[in-house]
Formats: C-alpha cells, sequence, structure tokens
C-alpha cells in the first residue's frame, strides 16, 4: 500500500486560500468576457485575455491555449511588452494541463527570456517554478531541482516570504523522490516556519502532512501520525473538507501498517464520507482500494471484492489508470485467496495490459530514440567504408600519374608562391588602413562617451539633489523622537532607511486625552515608498484628525478605501500598491490602549511576560480582495495595560533581515527575546539595543528593506 501523498505547489498561488464556487468562477469569467467586448485598450484586453486563459487553463485547456495564444499574438502586434511576457507565461500553463509538456518548457523559456530583459521578478521565479514542475512531472529530478533552486533565489532576493514557502517545499519534495531525508526535512522545516510566521494554515497543514510522509518512508510510524494529526487538526480549524479526507488517508494508512486494521477502516470510513460530499472521486477511488486491501488483510475476502469493485468502478469514470492497475492487482490477489483461479486470473491479465499500456509510451520513445541512433551510426559507418574504397583508388591512380604530376606541381608551386607573395603585401597594407581608420573611430567614441559621461554626471546630480531635497520634507512632516517623548518620556522610535528616503515611517497625533500613534511600511522602499508614504500620513491626517474617526478598526478600513480612490486601483487592474500597518489608540490616563493591524503584529510586555497580538492578514490598497469580492473589516483589540506595561510595534524591514550565522532572517522570536532580556532597560537604552543587535545581525549582508519601530511604556 502506498502513503497517499499531498500535491506539489504550482502555478501561480502556491499556498492559495482560494476556493471559488462554480457560481463565483463563472461571474468572474463572464466579467472578464465583459470586459473583453467593451475594452479598447490593447494592454487591457492582453491581459484580460491572459486572466482568462488562467480560469479556463485547468477546466477546459484547449480553450485556455486559444485565449493564451490571442493574448501572444495581441502583444506581439501592440508592441506591449509586458503582456508578451505575461502571454508566454499562460501559453505554457495551458499547454501543461494540455499534457504538451514540450511546447510549454518552450513558451516558458520565452517568458523568462523577456521577464528578465524588462526585469521582471515576479513573472521570471512564475517561469522558473513552473519548468521545474514540468521536469518534475517527467522524472528529471536533477533538472527540477536546479530550476526550483533559481527561483527560489529570485524570491529571496525580493523578500517573497510566501512564495519562499512554496519553494522550499518544491526543493524538499524533489530530495524526498530521491530518498534524501535528511535534506527533504530540512527544507520542509524551513518551509514549514516560514508559513507559521505568516499565519497561513493552510500551507501550514500541507507542510505538516508532507513532513508526515518523510517519517512514513522511514518507517517511523509514531512521528508520521504525529504529524498527520497535527495537519487534521488545522485542516479543520479552516473547514477545508479536502485537506481533512487527505490527512485521515494518510493516518488510516499509518494503522494499516502497524496492523490495527480496524482503526485504519474507521479513519477511511471518515476520509470516505468527506470525499462524497466534496464529490472527489478521483481520491474516493483510493480510499475504496485501500479499505479492500484493509479487508484483504483480515481475510474478510467478500467486503474486500465490494469495495475494491466500487474503486475499479470509480477508477474507469474519472480515467485513473493508476488506480485501475492497483484494483485490478488487489481483485487478483482477492480471487485467488478464495481459490476462484478464473476470475484471479482475469483480473491479473486486465493488470497486465493496463500495466503494459502505460509503459508502452516510454517503451516506444525509447525504442525510437535508440533505432534512430543505430541508424546513424550505420550511415557512419557506411561513409567511412566509401571514403576509405576512395583513397584507395585514388592511390593507385596517384602512382599510374605520378611522373606526370611532378612537372605540374613545380609550375602551380611558382605560381602558387607569386600570388601568395602578393596576397600578402596586399592584406598587410590593408590592415595598414583598417588599423588607421579603427583609431579614428576609437578617438571619435572616446570623445561622444566623455561627453556622455559628463551629461550622466548631471543628471545624477539632480537626481541626488532632488533626493536629499525630498528626504528634509519627508523629515520635517514626520515626527520625530522629542514629539513622542513630550507625551511618552520612555519611549522610543527607531528608525533605519535602506536609502536616503524611505517607504517606512512613524505616525503621531494627540487629540484632547486620546494618543493615536503608528508604525507604517509601504509598499517598496526608495522614492516609491516616500511617496506612499506622504499618501499615507495626509489620509491619517484627515481621517483622524480632520473627520475625528478614532476606532483603530475603522481608520485603516478608511485608509484602505483612501489609497484605492487616490491610486485609482479601481480602474488600474494591475496596481497593488499599498501599506502595512500598526495602529494604536491610547488613553493615557486610563492606561487603556485599542489596536488594529494589517499584516503587522502588536508586542504587549505584560507583568514580565511577552504576548503577541497579530493584525488581520488584510491589506490596505490594492484589488487583492476586491477583485474577489471580499470586504475588508479588521478587528479592533483593547487592552488594559497595568503601570510598567510597554507595547511595541514594527515594519517587516526588522525581521525580514537576512544575516546571522546561518544566513536566516531575523524573525520575530528574536524580537521578542530581546524585549523580554532587556526589559529593566531604559527604553532609550533598548533602542541602542535593537541598533546594536540588528547591525551585528546584519553583517556584511545588505540592508534588505527600510526599517521602523516603536516602543511606548506608560
Amino acid at each position: 500500500m502506498k502513503i497517499f501523498k499531498l500535491p506539489i505547489f504550482i502555478l501561480i498561488i502556491y499556498f492559495s486560500d482560494i476556493n471559488y464556487s462554480y457560481s463565483q468562477e463563472q461571474a468572474k469569467v463572464d466579467s472578464l468576457r465583459n470586459i473583453l467586448s467593451h475594452t479598447i485598450a490593447d494592454s487591457t484586453r492582453v491581459n484580460t485575455l491572459a486572466k482568462l486563459a488562467w480560469y479556463y487553463s485547468n477546466e477546459n485547456p484547449d480553450s485556455a491555449i486559444i485565449f493564451a495564444e490571442s493574448a501572444l499574438e495581441l502583444a506581439i502586434k501592440s508592441g506591449y511588452k509586458k503582456g508578451e511576457a505575461t502571454a508566454y507565461f499562460y501559453c505554457g500553463l495551458a499547454q501543461r494541463y494540455a499534457g504538451n509538456l514540450t511546447e510549454a518548457i518552450t513558451s516558458y523559456q520565452n517568458g523568462l527570456e523577456l521577464s528578465a530583459v524588462l526585469k521582471d521578478t515576479f513573472r521570471l521565479v512564475q517561469c522558473l517554478n513552473n519548468i521545474g514542475i514540468i521536469y518534475d512531472d517527467r522524472g528529471d529530478y536533477d533538472r527540477a531541482l536546479s530550476y526550483y533552486l533559481k527561483s527560489l533565489k529570485m524570491k529571496e532576493l525580493i523578500n517573497d516570504s510566501l512564495g519562499i514557502a512554496s519553494s522550499l517545499n518544491n526543493v524538499a519534495l524533489i530530495y524526498e523522490m530521491q530518498k534524501n531525508h535528511i535534506k527533504a526535512l530540512e527544507y520542509y522545516d524551513r518551509s514549514l516556519n516560514i508559513v507559521i510566521d505568516l499565519g497561513h494554515k493552510k500551507g501550514e497543514a500541507l507542510l505538516l502532512s508532507n513532513i508526515g510522509l518523510i517519517y512514513h518512508d522511514k518507517q517511523e510510524f509514531d512521528k508520521a501520525l504525529e504529524y498527520f494529526n497535527r495537519s487534521l487538526n488545522i485542516s479543520k480549524e479552516i473547514n477545508n473538507k479536502t485537506r481533512i479526507s487527505y490527512a485521515y488517508m494518510n493516518i488510516g494508512i499509518i494503522y494499516y501498517y502497524e496492523n490495527k486494521y480496524d482503526s485504519a477502516l474507521f479513519y477511511y470510513d471518515k476520509s470516505i464520507f468527506l470525499q462524497k460530499q466534496v464529490d472527489d472521486k478521483f481520491n474516493l477511488s483510493t480510499s475504496y482500494r485501500y479499505k479492500g486491501e484493509t479487508y484483504l488483510a483480515k481475510r474478510k475476502f467478500s467486503k474486500a471484492l465490494i469495495f475494491l469493485n466500487q474503486s475499479m468502478d470509480l477508477a474507469k469514470v474519472v480515467g485513473a489508470n493508476g488506480h485501475l492497475r492497483e484494483s485490478y492487482l488487489l481483485l487478483s490477489k482477492t480471487y485467488a485467496a478464495v481459490n476462484d483461479s478464473q476470475s484471479a486470473y482475469k483480473n491479473h491479465k486486465l493488470y497486465t495490459a493496463i500495466k503494459d499500456s502505460m509503459f508502452n509510451e516510454q517503451s516506444t520513445r525509447s525504442m525510437q530514440e535508440m533505432q534512430t541512433k543505430y541508424e546513424s551510426e550505420k550511415k557512419e559507418k557506411e561513409i567511412e567504408m566509401l571514403t576509405k574504397d576512395n583513397e584507395l583508388q585514388a592511390l593507385k591512380t596517384s602512382q599510374q600519374e605520378s611522373q606526370i604530376k611532378k612537372q605540374r606541381y613545380l609550375m602551380l608551386g611558382i605560381v602558387f608562391i607569386l600570388v601568395l607573395a602578393i596576397s600578402l603585401i596586399y592584406i598587410v597594407y590593408s590592415q595598414f588602413r583598417f588599423k588607421k581608420l579603427a583609431n579614428y573611430e576609437l578617438e571619435f567614441k572616446n570623445d561622444m562617451l566623455k561627453m556622455i559621461n559628463h551629461d550622466l554626471d548631471r543628471k545624477n546630480r539632480n537626481i541626488a539633489e532632488s533626493i536629499n531635497y525630498a528626504q528634509r520634507i519627508q523629515e520635517t512632516i514626520m515626527p520625530t523622537q522629542n514629539h513622542l517623548t513630550k507625551i511618552f518620556p520612555e519611549s522610543f522610535i527607531y528608525y533605519k532607511a535602506k536609502d536616503v528616503v524611505s517607504g517606512d515611517f512613524p505616525w503621531l497625533m494627540q487629540i484632547d486625552k486620546y494618543i493615536f500613534t503608528a508604525a507604517i511600511d509601504c509598499t517598496g522602499h526608495g522614492i516609491p515608498g516616500a511617496m506612499m508614504s506622504m499618501i499615507g500620513y495626509f489620509l491619517l491626517n484627515d481621517i483622524v484628525g480632520d473627520r475625528k474617526i478614532h476606532n483603530p478598526a475603522i481608520i485603516l478600513e478608511e485608509l484602505h478605501n483612501g489609497i484605492k480612490q487616490t491610486l485609482k486601483q479601481d480602474e488600474n487592474l494591475e496596481s497593488n500598491d499599498g501599506l502595512d500597518i500598526a495602529f494604536c489608540t491610547i488613553n493615557k490616563e486610563e492606561r487603556e490602549v485599542q489596536y488594529a493591524g494589517a499584516h503587522r503584529p502588536l508586542i504587549w510586555l505584560h507583568q514580565g511576560k511577552i504576548e503577541e497580538i497579530r493584525g488581520d492578514r488584510l491589506p490596505i490598497g490594492g484589488l487583492q480582495y476586491s477583485n474577489r469580492g471580499k470586504e475588508i473589516k479588521f478587528t479592533n483589540h483593547k487592552l488594559k495595560l497595568n503601570k510598567g506595561d510597554s507595547i511595541y510595534f514594527y515594519s517587516d524591514g526588522l525581521t525580514d533581515q537576512i544575516g546571522g550565522p546561518k544566513g536566516r532572517k531575523f524573525q520575530n522570536k528574536q524580537v521578542q527575546e530581546i524585549i523580554l532580556s532587556n526589559q529593566d532597560k531604559s527604553m532609550d537604552e533598548l533602542k541602542d539595543v535593537f541598533n546594536d543587535q540588528f547591525i551585528k545581525w546584519m553583517g556584511s549582508e545588505k540592508q534588505l528593506d527600510d526599517v521602523i519601530m516603536m516602543g511606548i511604556k506608560v
């Protein structure tokens, strides 16, 4: 019996929590078709055709190919290079689902090359990953691993945490296929740590199950059972019936291997119940087969025949030849056990036929390659023999005419020497002229380069002056340590920009007895991040100061809407710019704190213990949720602080910094340990500790992102 393996991460979204119903998907397709019929702009039409190709790729790959190729043709015709790279990717996706793996690789390679030219890292990573998947499908694990590692490296460069977790899982699966359990567990653990930090339950459930598979292969069944149960609990928590059924099936198999057949049957029945609910015929066929095999082990042959026949019937319906082959083999064994040799022979013959047919395509291809190689070698030998015959014939002829040719060769030699001498003279003269012209051209190019360099220096100075001026403006309007200290004497702002200007910034406002403060991390860094920071700053001033909204959750919802309106994101389907934020409303007199967060946590040091209050995994700005019909609603947390308690919030530039002895991220756990171990120090001293630890951790590595951290003690 084979353990049930969860699928590899594929396509565009690797840990996606999206579970569209049919009606939702159809509504989205209808919406895209409506856009297509009413839009004139070529770029919008290209992007819409590409999205249609994505929606159709799984269910109807032939239609997906038509949409993707139409997008490619229009992108090339209109000169829309980014759309061309996108179209190549979706051509590869559709071809892969259609089973045209060679064509899929060609499309992905074209998309890869164009994405590299355009410096489109997101699309480049997608192409790398999906080429790796195709080689994985083919069983070419070395090539698959090479592409997965390239994809992983690119994701690490752009700090794509979810993408890094996905690639680590894919690499681990390759090592698992190669039976390198130590490396597989190393990469699974790294991926698991990331998804736990991100709070991504679906990815956590999948990785726990995959780790369980490793321990099953190692025949450490207790350990495997531990991980399958952890995966089951998380799958129940997020109510993912498909993954719950996977977990039940794998737990049943462990009990089968431990000869606990009744327990195995109990979990198979639970898996079957869920698979019927979600109409998962493919895996229902597997569960019936496992159940039949368990009854065979219990020597309850009549029940074994019932479930094995059900498995066989479903396998025929869904076209699962692998399942059908295994069912025929088990039926053959069962009939043999009850001395029905005729039925045993019949089913074993069917098993052999399917096994041979599945092997036939590969065998035919191998034979064709061998035949081609044989024919090529045969032709080379024939040519070699003909050459030798011609040489022998030429030797005989030369001996007969040797005398006549001596005089002819003498005359030809003299003529050749004269021609050679004239040619040498001409070559020397030509090289002299060419060298002279080349020197003139080189002098001209050097002069042009000096002019260009001078112009570039001037432009660089202008750009540097503009950036420095932008820095002065940003520093003038943003709150400083002095502003915060006047309100909270025991507090700090730790700010470390990656570039001259920053996308991370603190925000502070006092109205009556309430103090409003936030740490904000805008999309990007440098000039783009700084521009986003100005938008966020003035929107918060309007929401809190002018409109008098004081509830943090509502403030974040209004901020989300304000950014969408400012950036016109409902019109621009490709705009996903926004920000992450931790926002607090503090009643200093009552020591009451209200907190809401978007992707950022609040750390509370309370009575000598650390408590992390996680923000919502919802966006501020962008169309990620509005495109899916989801309403943005944030959670408002209320805290009652004691005297001496402190709160901290910070951007992900702190925790995502690569460094340390093993080249890993700084991470939330390390932040909490620093706060806990230095709780007796003043806030100024704690700020210095964080700065020293961050610099030490970074070492020779480059700073990856802007950093902002705020700490307040009441």
